[in-house]
């Protein structure tokens, strides 16, 4: 009987000192003031020009896609992100792509170049900071076009265009 006491008072004391100890409404420390980016526009489409040269019959990779979305914030401005990529069933082997993002915005222009490169992946993908910045309300258009190169293409590779509309929150 005194061993279960003992052994209760001793639990409910862990267990009184552990509750003790931990602060379930601890305030986080965290900035307000910084917002992450937001996206302010996208495009997911079709990347023409692949084709698939390890096949005895060389025949037109129709899953290679390229896909680009723009965000915005008020520290860094547009920035725009670009992948190009093919489906599970299907392997191009990207090595490089390079071109350039020109943002359109408030009546002015801006164009930024870009380059990566890859070891013959799946997908490839880069982030380019254009530096356009713009006031709330402020339409413009992205527009992205390239080249990218692929170990398993018919032609080495392929270009791509791509355009879509923004909106500055």
């Amino acid at each position: 009987m005194k061993k279960r006491r003992f052994l209760a008072s001793f639990f409910a004391l862990c267990m009184f000192l552990s509750a003790s100890n931990i602060s379930a409404f601890a305030a986080e420390n965290e900035d307000v003031t910084v917002q992450p980016p937001i996206v302010i526009g996208r495009y997911d489409g079709p990347l023409y020009g692949f084709e698939d040269s390890g096949e005895p019959n060389p025949r037109i990779i129709t899953t290679a896609r390229v896909n680009s979305y723009a965000t915005y914030d008020s520290k860094n401005g547009v920035q725009v992100h670009i992948t190009l990529y093919a489906s599970p069933f299907e392997d191009p082997q990207f090595t490089s792509m390079a071109g350039d993002v020109n943002v359109d915005l408030s009546g002015e222009s801006t164009k930024t170049e870009f380059l990566e490169f890859a070891d013959g992946e799946r997908s490839i993908e880069t982030d380019v900071d254009t530096g356009a910045t713009g006031k709330k309300g402020d339409k413009g258009r992205i527009s992205v076009e390239g080249v990218a190169t692929a170990n398993k293409s018919l032609s080495g590779g392929g270009e791509f265009n791509v355009a879509y509309s923004i909106t500055i929150p």
